[in-house]
């Protein structure tokens, strides 16, 4: 730990230099969870663990808590404040790193007895590995990774010495609690280790079959345990919003993957970041010359280093790794189980101390690798000075230690060699190009945590009406994502991986801005769409710095439908303006043919992805006014035109006005939301120009759409009105008081994703529909007074029924043990 924060102090890394502030990126989004994680610690948060109120205007909660806090250390976040969240995502990282090194410091020793300082060195290397550095500190709950190695393999080895199966079970229970995604990785690696070890045993048949056993069981009493968490995430990923925007390849060349062992190296292109410091390195590569250890060890350790190493860069093998699917970023997030292997493998080499011939070959070996990729992009000036200077200093340490010396002199060797470890890993952490990119330096204060977002927080709380009404920080005054669970509110700024597949489409249909696929939602920032999802205060900004509250006559979160209602009004089938009009129950839109007025001449006919024919446009070199491509549609005097086109990246124009709006749609990873463009004239003339600097780009017929305020406002009054006269929110739960013999649907302010179930008047819990993707209840014909929704993630019950059934399993274990003991 000291030498890992050591090296970042050196380079003057958050958290011993400025706090980086993220502005328009990912990174950061772990940090907002774990001011969530504070706010429910201190009782501050409107959710519980299994729904979030405040992001995507309502979605499940327990997949991201499993996924992203479920590390023990996460829960250091309550006991630090909340404005200092950063450091608490920056101690996950650094504490699962120092538990890292202690285990596998143990687990060695199962392997070979020996020194617990040499062991603790190796571990040192092993736990501030490059996949720590590079991959596991940027997600800090893949750490927990590293900790799952040594954990999971002292759980092996008492299946071998036929000892202590419960606790091995709560042991492989804990790595899946904590993090499913690396434990699986570090599950399939330990299995492997397993197997070698077991195959070397000097022991029969028979007793191999009876470790093989208890690690299944011990395996699979465990996964029992941690069903909750298996299953929900399961569940949730299954139902998640797919995204392809990348095509990810694990081809990697040999040598590029060989320079990855030296320490410090950081890949241009994805490669596994698999170095586990000098000393690590130069054991692994004396092993094939170490006579003391016996040949068909090391043919084993040997063989299993290559055979992982190679089955990360086979299309096959990767995706069992990965638990059946490359994921779309980097490629080789399992490169921290090579680095555990290559711990292990340094260690048979030093618990049998090399004689001097045997070093000097690993040392020729070492030689040899940075010989020939000494001009490769990964091996970079730092990285070959620390390993040619560690590689040597090191050597020379390991040949005097290995001369048999008296105590006194022993100590002293292994002290300069403690001291060589540590400044190695500094220096590696130092050179390592992850320090020098903007985009990696850990942990960021997100834009929402300044002062900025400081009076923006208290606004909102000042002007707090839930569940009465949403209050949505809004877009244009934050860009980061996430921002709603650090600034409070019940606002649509959301990234997970489990947005799901109902919550991303419904909303898309609605009209709202998203990204990554679906994956990052934004706040919504027109009339509308915001009536329909009860959002009655909105922060806009003002000047550089500010921020200014509006009200809005929003309607309440629990509102009714008459039979019927669910129509288009005219509008064209298919289009937001008539999925809109259907789920506010009446006519707003009207929606004008548009023609092409001026411009440089139309391409050849396209069609748009999903709008269907529509004008094809002219990319425009510059600004002059023949780059732009003027359209022209009527709509009744004095309505507020709106312009819906997803797919669209361009930048629009309102004639009249001069007012410039940026449409960012990149299909099928990014999608433009509705943007208001003007006011008609009083001839109800609407005149607007497109720009875009790609080819290919397609205006949907109807893409513009005429708002009648009048009629809106008549929509939105009769919408409060008629609705539920009284709401309860708890932490996962809706009740609603609704005027007798209410008939119709029953329509919640939130997206109907799987897992809530409704009842009428205490009638049988049903799951609820689609009501142009919001939640909606139908109340029947006979008149309803009473609704309440209760939310519960799929997987749940199932994974509470798989513990339990864990349990029983461990108590009868222990009853068994109780017996046979008292009978003897």
């Amino acid at each position: 730990m000291a030498a890992y924060s050591a090296g970042l102090a050196t380079r003057g890394v958050y958290p011993f230099g400025p706090v980086p502030r993220a502005d328009n990126d990912l990174r950061h989004q772990y940090v907002p969870f774990h001011t969530h994680l504070w706010d429910l610690q201190h009782g501050g948060a409107q959710g519980d663990l299994l729904f979030n109120w405040q992001s995507g205007y309502g979605v499940g909660f327990l997949g991201d808590f499993f996924t992203y806090l479920s590390n023990p250390f996460s829960l250091l976040a309550g006991l630090l404040p909340r404005q200092h969240a950063e450091l608490s995502v920056y101690l996950v990282s650094l504490c699962s790193m120092g538990l890292a090194a202690a285990l596998m410091t143990v687990y060695l020793g199962r392997l070979r007895p020996g020194s617990p300082w040499l062991r603790a060195l190796l571990s040192v290397g092993y736990a501030v590995c490059g996949w720590g550095v590079a991959e596991g500190t940027v997600v800090p709950m893949w750490t927990w990774g590293l900790v799952a190695i040594p954990l999971l393999g002292i759980a092996a080895d008492w299946c071998l010495t036929g000892r202590r199966w419960v606790l091995g079970s709560l042991f492989v229970a804990l790595c899946w609690y904590v993090n499913f995604y690396t434990a699986a990785m570090a599950t399939t690696a330990t299995a492997l280790v397993f197997l070698v070890r077991l195959l070397l045993a000097d022991t029969d048949w028979r007793t191999r079959g009876r470790a093989l056993w208890r690690a299944a069981t011990m395996t699979g009493t465990g996964l029992l345990l941690a069903a909750p968490a298996i299953l929900v995430c399961a569940f949730a990923n299954r139902r998640a919003q797919p995204t392809e925007l990348y095509v990810v390849s694990v081809n990697t060349d040999p040598l590029t993957f060989l320079s990855m062992l030296i320490p410090g190296t950081h890949p241009v292109r994805p490669a596994p970041n698999v170095y586990a410091g000098v000393l690590v390195l130069l054991l692994v590569l004396t092993l094939p010359f170490q006579s003391k250890v016996r040949g068909r060890e090391r043919l084993a350790w040997l063989s299993l280093l290559l055979l992982t190493g190679v089955s990360f860069v086979l299309t096959p093998t990767a995706k069992l790794w990965q638990g059946g699917a490359l994921p779309h970023g980097a490629p080789f997030r399992e490169s921290f189980v090579l680095s555990g292997m290559l711990a292990m493998a340094a260690w048979i080499c030093l618990a049998h101390m090399p004689r001097p011939r045997a070093l000097l070959g690993g040392a020729s070996l070492l030689a040899l690798l940075v010989a020939a990729t000494y001009d490769l992009p990964p091996v970079n000036g730092q990285a070959l000075t620390g390993v040619l200077v560690g590689g040597a200093v090191t050597t020379a340490l390991l040949l005097v230690y290995a001369r048999g010396l008296r105590r006194p002199a022993r100590i002293g060797v292994m002290l300069l060699l403690a001291v060589s470890v540590f400044a190695g890993t500094v220096y590696s952490v130092y050179g390592n190009s992850v320090a020098d990119d903007p985009r990696r330096r850990g942990p960021v204060r997100p834009q929402t945590m300044t002062e900025l977002g400081k009076s923006a927080r208290q606004a909102l709380e000042e002007h707090r009406n839930w569940p009465a009404t949403r209050a949505d920080a809004g877009p244009g005054v934050f860009v980061t994502n996430n921002d709603a669970l650090l600034v409070g509110g019940q606002g649509g700024a959301y990234y997970s991986s489990y947005v799901s597949v109902e919550t991303a489409r419904g909303l898309r249909g609605l009209g709202l801005g998203q990204a990554m696929g679906g994956r990052h939602l934004w706040p919504a920032g027109d009339p509308v769409l915001r009536a329909l999802l009860g959002i009655g205060t909105v922060l806009e900004p003002v000047g550089e710095d500010g921020v200014t509250v509006r009200t809005l006559p929003a309607p309440p979160l629990v509102t009714l439908r008459a039979p019927g209602s669910d129509q288009a009004y005219g509008a064209p089938v298919g289009s937001v303006w008539a999925r809109r009009q259907a789920a506010l129950g009446a006519r707003v839109y009207t929606v004008p043919a548009l023609a092409r007025a001026a411009g440089p001449a139309a391409p050849a006919p396209a069609a748009a992805p999903e709008a269907g024919p529509g004008f094809a446009l002219t990319r425009g070199e510059g600004w002059g006014p023949e780059t732009w491509t003027a359209f022209t549609g009527r709509c009744a005097p004095g309505a507020r035109a709106f312009l819906h086109a997803p797919d669209l990246n361009a930048t629009v124009r309102d004639d009249a006005s001069g007012r410039f709006e940026s449409f960012s749609g990149r299909p099928p990873a990014v999608s433009a939301p509705v943007r208001e463009l003007g006011t008609a004239a009083a001839d109800g003339r609407f005149t607007f120009s497109v720009r875009t600097p790609h080819d290919g780009q397609v205006l949907p017929p109807d893409a513009l759409g005429c708002l009648d305020q009048a009629a809106f406002d008549a929509a939105v009054a009769g919408l409060k009105a008629g609705a539920a006269t009284g709401v309860t929110v708890g932490g996962h739960t809706v009740e609603a008081r609704l005027p007798k013999g209410s008939t119709g649907t029953a329509v919640l302010a939130t997206t109907a994703s799987p897992g809530w179930s409704c009842s009428v008047d205490g009638g049988p819990a049903r799951a609820p529909v689609s009501y142009q993707g919001l939640l909606g209840v139908p109340l029947g014909s006979g008149g309803a007074d009473r609704l309440a929704c209760s939310y519960v993630p799929e997987g749940l019950r199932a994974g509470l029924g798989g513990t339990g059934a864990g349990l029983l399993l461990i108590a009868g274990v222990l009853a068994g043990g109780l017996w046979r003991t008292r009978r003897t």
